[in-house]
């Protein structure tokens, strides 16, 4: 198995904030048949899809030939992440991101059975079709290249998340004066 430098895991992560934010977006959109810009972001990324491919990688990559402990690691590592990731945002902008409370075995409305079981499925579909040749498009790439836009993507990144945590904070600000 190869093992990625600090400026491939980087491209990964933005790789996969690109594409859920694209993924959620269209998939919202459609449902709500308007577009919806989903993603606590301004820019076009959800970091959320990012942290979770790339914990999904790490945790699955070094058993990738066998599909059930992919969907089994997978999932508990998809799972996981989901539910900090809510309890997380609802506590420090007091705004809740989903909520699950209506699907059954669900656990304090950030998690369920049925999320938790597609998160499985996504694993492989993750590990066996989406990732290769992103995994071949990367590892192509000279390293002061990866370096470069793995860098810029972060600088970017970093005053997105900045902006955006503070315009959550002042909406939050808001609620707290309404309630």
């Amino acid at each position: 198995m190869y093992v990625y430098t600090l400026g491939q895991w980087l491209l990964f992560f933005f790789l996969y904030c690109f594409l859920g934010w694209v993924w959620e977006s269209c998939y919202v959109s459609a449902k709500q048949r308007r577009w919806v810009n989903r993603g606590f972001l301004h820019g076009p990324l959800l970091p959320i899809y990012g942290f979770g491919a790339v914990l999904i990688l790490w945790a699955t990559l070094p058993v990738r030939q066998s599909l059930p402990l992919i969907f089994l690691l997978g999932m508990l590592a998809a799972t996981a992440l989901e539910y900090v990731t809510g309890a997380a945002m609802e506590a420090l902008f007091k705004v809740r991101y989903w909520d699950y409370s209506h699907q059954p075995c669900n656990l304090h409305g950030y998690i369920c059975l049925t999320s938790s079981l597609a998160w499985g499925a996504f694993s492989i579909l993750l590990v066996r079709v989406l990732h290769p040749p992103f995994e071949d498009l990367v590892l192509w790439l000279p390293s002061f290249l990866t370096d470069a836009l793995a860098c810029a993507l972060t600088v970017y990144t970093t005053a997105d998340t900045v902006r955006s945590f503070q315009a959550a904070m002042d909406l939050r600000e808001v609620l707290t004066r309404l309630t």
